[in-house]
């Protein structure tokens, strides 16, 4: 550190010395790690459908990334973000990426550097607004996480069904029927952010990927985000062109998903209320011709400090599909559900707590939602999944 900081100085002594003038930047590295003891119950009985284990990320996902911003005088600046999720706690499975690919044991951890986070560069002006390229979340996917007022994945992010597609982005041709949250991270995406107008900040989105003739992988998203003292209030619109199996010859579907919701902090209590839903279209001939079903995901949030360290937070969530969806369960049946999250965290300071979780979902005889992510995994039609985590977790 300290042959940086006079190797630092050595280069500012040096520009002044030769008369060049750089604008001020500053650069900052950050990252969050998160571990607890998870407690999954698929809630099945003729079978063991519980898993204890430790786990990244239960409240926030792990990661670790660089920002910086250089201001360019005259009330505009430059800025960039490289981010990457972390993964210390998956153990080896001896596949590409996850440690060196020979030992397979628990002992063995996995892939530190996992999944692509936010990674852009752009330019702001004070009166213009920001322009940001690179590889972003779609502004559906972020709207997600505004629905938990505790800023937690565990009902922000978790609960994202109604951005879920049966496809994933760039594959033009793929096989796979998991139901993903696809095309909440974007490479080749570009992202318009407005000043504020009196509280209001209205930001446009574009992706257009290249791998398909007919147009699969694109996404356009209009979104609005607005504050007046203790009121705040987000709304998002956006659509998301889907590559087919049959190939690039195919016309797409498309995904368009739908929010509005909006929070009030009481001081004693802050609270937010949300709703978004999903509908997946056939297309024929870019026409609509029918829908694959519709995802609807209503969300009631509140966190409350009883004490200085000390904060409560919960959730009531509202989960359906209809008879035309496939992706929570059979077709041709009303798929619904109810979800409660209870929590609490204890602040040591305000980089470090420690917290517990408890996250339940009540499926309808017909559904499969779960209780740990937008995905289907290991619940069957009308069992009732829950989730308890106790963990830690650290801020730098």
């Amino acid at each position: 550190m300290k042959k940086s900081l006079l190797a630092l100085a050595a280069m500012g002594a040096f520009a002044g010395a030769s008369g060049v003038s750089y604008a001020q930047s500053s650069v900052t590295v950050y990252g969050t790690l998160d571990a607890a003891i998870s407690n999954a119950d698929t809630g099945a009985t003729a079978t063991n459908g519980v898993t204890t284990r430790v786990r990244g990320g239960r409240t926030v996902s792990d990661r670790i990334g660089f920002r910086g911003v250089e201001d360019l005088g005259k009330g505009q600046s430059a800025f960039f973000q490289i981010e990457t999720g972390i993964d210390p706690f998956t153990q080896n499975t001896g596949e590409a990426g996850s440690g060196d690919g020979t030992a397979k044991t628990s002992a063995t951890p996995g892939s530190w550097v996992t999944t692509r986070r936010p990674t852009f560069v752009g330019l702001a002006d004070n009166s213009l607004g920001r322009l940001s390229v690179g590889s972003m979340y779609s502004p559906g996917f972020l709207f997600t996480g505004y629905g938990d007022v505790a800023g937690n994945n565990t009902v922000g992010t978790n609960f994202s069904q109604a951005t879920a597609v049966s496809s994933v982005a760039d594959a033009v041709s793929t096989t796979s029927t998991n139901t993903t949250a696809a095309y909440k991270m974007n490479a080749q995406s570009i992202r318009y952010d407005s000043p504020s107008f009196n509280g209001l900040v209205v930001s446009a989105y574009g992706v257009t990927q290249s791998t398909a003739a007919s147009g699969a992988g694109r996404v356009n998203a209009l979104a609005a985000a607005y504050t007046l003292g203790k009121f705040n209030a987000e709304a998002v619109y956006e659509i998301k062109t889907i590559a087919t199996n049959s190939g690039t010859t195919a016309t797409p579907t498309k995904h368009t998903t739908m929010g509005i919701g909006g929070g009030y902090n009481f001081g004693f209590m802050n609270t937010r209320l949300t709703y978004q839903k999903g509908e997946l279209e056939t297309q024929t001939a870019g026409v609509k011709s029918g829908s694959n079903g519709v995802v609807a995901v209503t969300k009631l949030s509140a966190i409350a400090p009883v004490t200085p360290q000390i904060d409560i937070f919960g959730a009531y969530i509202l989960l359906s599909e209809n008879s035309s969806g496939t992706m929570y369960g059979a077709a041709n049946v009303q798929k619904s559900a109810t979800a409660m999250s209870i929590g609490s965290t204890y602040k040591f300071s305000k980089r470090t707590n420690i917290y517990a979780t408890y996250t339940a979902v009540e499926n309808n005889s017909n559904a499969q939602f779960r209780a740990d992510g937008s995905a289907i995994s290991s619940v069957a039609a009308g069992l009732d999944p829950k989730v308890i985590n106790v963990g830690i977790r650290h801020s730098f």
